[in-house]
């Protein structure tokens, strides 16, 4: 076979294709970019009929909001009711002698 009829793989021109492409895109932006000035910078300030509208009904004077009500809150009446008082001894005989057993207490259980 000769070599011109060998097959040979597009990729190498695709993305070749593909990179000369990009760089004559960002030319062609970077180009008109720098044309055409500022933009909203230049020049004298064009007023148009609802500019002047809008600043004539805004108010000379800044409104504020009125202050909100002051909330007080309700008092309670001054009667306290007093604690329960807690009986002498709470704990039983036969509580007391569970306890001592299981090792709950210091003290030593009583011998019957």
């Amino acid at each position: 076979m000769a070599k011109a009829e060998r097959k040979s793989n597009p990729f190498g021109w695709i993305a070749l294709g593909f990179l000369v492409g990009a760089v004559a895109t960002l030319g062609a932006l970077l180009v008109a970019s720098s044309m055409g000035g500022d933009g909203y910078q230049e020049g004298p300030e064009i007023r148009t009929a609802a500019d002047t509208a809008a600043s004539e009904a805004l108010p000379e004077s800044p409104v504020t909001a009125p202050a909100p009500p002051k909330v007080v809150p309700p008092t309670l009446p001054a009667v306290v009711d007093a604690p329960p008082t807690l009986p002498e001894n709470p704990v039983d005989a036969q509580m007391a002698d569970d306890a001592a057993a299981a090792g709950m207490t210091s003290r030593p259980s009583e011998q019957r």
